[in-house]
C-alpha cells in the first residue's frame, strides 16, 4: 500500500519539479545574453573607482573618467553650408588635431587626481573620417497608360523563368535589342528548350519577320528544325505569314525544301485543309509552295516563286503538283499565278458555255469575238457548272478513259473535263466534256491561253 502511494506521489510531483529545473536553466542562459542586459546606475564612489582604471585606447569609443560633479563645456555643432572639396579634406590629413583637455572647476580635487584626469581625457590623434559623396537615387521612368507604348512595359510584366533559355525568352517577348545584347554577352542563340524548340522557330511561329535577320546575324542556322522536326520555312508556309517567308528566302533559305517524313501528328492535326492533311499523312515530299497552294495563300506563293520555288515540283509518291491542290479547293486566281500569269493583271479573255442553249462564245475585253454551238454531257454525265481555268492545252490528245481522239483539247482545272473537237448534235451528248466543231475548236484553241477562265452556266 505504501509503495502504491509512493509511486502515485512520484508520478504527480516529479514532472513539475523537472519542468521547473529546466525553466530555471533556460532563464539563466537567457540572462547571459543581451536581451536581459540593462544599464546600471553607478554611485559617485563607483565612478571614482572606474576612473582610476587605465583607459582602453583600442576600443571603438573613448569616454572620460571624471566624476559626475564635473562640468563639461558644450560642444558646438558644425553645419557646413557648402560641400567640402576633396582637396581641402586631403590638406586636413597632414595637420594633426590638437590635444583637447577639459578644465575642472572643482578646486577640492587633488593634484594627482587632476593629472590622472588629464591623462584620461587626452584624445588620441586619429585621421578624420571622410563621408561618401551623396548621390541622387535613381528612379526608373514610370509607364503611363495610353501615352507610352506598351512595348516599354511589356517585358517587365512577363514572368521570368529559368526553364527557358534567355535568348528564347527574349524572342517570345519580341525584344530584338535584348536578343542582340544577350548574344554579345555570350549566350547561345541556338540553345534549344527541353522540348527541342529553337528561338528561330519560336520567332517564325509567332510571325516575327524582323527577328529572323537578327538571329541570322547572330549565327543561327536558318534550316535547323524546331520541336516539329521540320525546317523553319516549312513551319512558316503553314502559318500564312508572307513577311517571314520573304525574310527566310532573302537570307538564302531554299524555297523548295521538302517536309521530312513522317510528319509529326501535332503538325498534321493543326492543318484544317483536308486535301493537304491527307497529303501530309500518306504522300511524301510536300513543299512550301504546295502548302501555300492548298491554303489559298496567294501572297506566300508569290513570295516563294519570286525566290525560286518551282510550280512543276510535285510530291514524290502520287506526283501531285501545287496547281492540283489549288484546283481541288477552286482557287482560280492562285491557279492563274501558278501558271505564270501576272498576279496584278486582270484576265481579259473569258470563255462562256451555256448548258441551256448549248452554245459557247469567247469574250475579249467585254466583246464577243467567237461563237459556236456545242454538245455538253448527257444524262448521267452532266457537265458541272462553275468557274474554271484552262490549266493545259494539247493539239493532239487521246482520252485515257475512253481511248478516243480529242484534238485541240483545253483542260479545265486539271480535271478530266475540257473543251475539244468532236461530234456536235446541238444537244447534250458527251461524257462530260464540251464538244466543239473542228474549225471552231481550232479557233477557240488559238484565241485562248493557259490561265484564261471558263464559266459554265445554265
Amino acid at each position: 500500500m505504501k509503495a502504491h502511494w509512493f509511486q502515485a506521489l512520484s508520478a504527480f510531483c516529479l514532472p513539475p519539479l523537472i519542468g521547473a529545473g529546466v525553466f530555471a536553466a533556460l532563464i539563466g542562459m537567457l540572462k547571459q545574453t543581451e536581451l536581459f542586459s540593462f544599464p546600471v546606475n553607478l554611485s559617485t564612489a563607483d565612478v571614482a573607482l572606474v576612473a582610476k582604471k587605465p583607459v582602453n585606447t583600442i576600443g571603438a569609443e573613448l569616454r572620460s573618467a571624471k566624476s559626475v560633479e564635473a562640468n563639461f563645456p558644450p560642444v558646438a555643432s558644425i553645419k557646413p553650408t557648402q560641400p567640402v572639396e576633396i582637396d581641402s579634406l586631403k590638406k586636413l590629413q597632414d595637420v594633426p588635431p590638437p590635444v583637447m583637455t577639459f578644465a575642472s572647476t572643482s578646486k577640492s580635487a587633488a593634484k594627482p587626481q587632476a593629472l590622472e584626469d588629464q591623462a584620461a581625457l587626452a584624445v588620441v590623434p586619429t585621421k578624420p573620417a571622410f563621408a561618401k559623396a551623396s548621390t541622387i537615387p535613381y528612379e526608373p521612368k514610370k509607364w503611363r497608360p495610353i501615352l507610352d507604348p506598351i512595348s516599354e512595359v511589356w517585358s517587365t510584366l512577363w514572368p521570368s523563368t529559368d526553364a527557358l533559355p534567355s535568348v528564347f525568352q527574349a524572342v517570345i517577348l519580341r525584344d530584338a535589342e535584348r536578343v542582340a545584347h544577350l548574344v554579345a554577352m555570350g549566350f547561345n542563340p541556338s540553345e534549344k528548350t527541353q522540348f527541342g524548340d529553337t528561338p528561330l522557330c519560336a520567332a517564325v511561329r509567332s510571325g516575327q519577320a524582323d527577328m529572323v535577320p537578327v538571329l541570322a546575324m547572330c549565327g543561327v542556322d536558318l534550316n535547323e528544325p524546331g520541336r516539329e522536326n521540320q525546317a523553319p520555312i516549312l513551319v512558316a508556309s503553314l502559318r500564312r505569314n508572307t513577311p517571314v517567308i520573304a525574310a527566310l528566302t532573302s537570307l538564302g533559305v531554299d524555297p523548295n525544301t521538302r517536309f521530312k517524313s513522317p510528319i509529326a501528328k501535332e503538325l498534321i492535326d493543326r492543318c484544317t485543309i483536308k486535301d493537304l492533311r491527307n497529303a501530309m499523312e500518306s504522300d511524301r515530299g510536300v513543299t512550301p509552295l504546295i502548302c501555300c497552294s492548298a491554303r489559298g495563300d496567294v501572297e506566300g506563293a508569290v513570295a516563294l516563286m519570286k525566290a525560286g520555288a518551282k510550280p512543276g515540283m510535285s510530291t514524290s509518291r502520287y506526283h501531285r503538283y501545287p496547281i492540283n491542290f489549288a484546283a481541288t479547293q477552286g482557287y482560280l486566281f492562285l491557279m492563274r499565278v501558278l501558271l505564270g500569269r501576272d498576279p496584278d493583271a486582270e484576265p481579259d479573255t473569258l470563255v462562256t458555255v451555256d448548258l441551256s442553249s448549248q452554245r459557247a462564245w469567247v469574250t475579249k475585253n467585254g466583246k464577243v469575238i467567237a461563237s459556236t454551238s456545242v454538245s455538253t454531257g448527257r444524262e448521267g454525265y452532266r457537265t458541272p457548272s462553275g468557274r474554271y481555268v484552262i490549266t493545259d492545252k494539247h493539239r493532239s490528245h487521246t482520252s485515257t478513259l475512253y481511248h478516243c481522239a480529242m484534238p485541240w483539247f483545253m483542260r479545265l482545272n486539271c480535271s478530266a473535263i475540257g473543251l475539244h473537237s468532236g461530234y456536235v448534235t446541238g444537244s447534250p451528248a458527251s461524257h462530260g466534256c464540251i464538244r466543239l466543231p473542228y474549225d471552231q475548236a481550232k479557233l477557240f484553241f488559238s484565241l485562248t491561253g493557259v490561265g484564261d477562265e471558263v464559266q459554265i452556266v445554265h
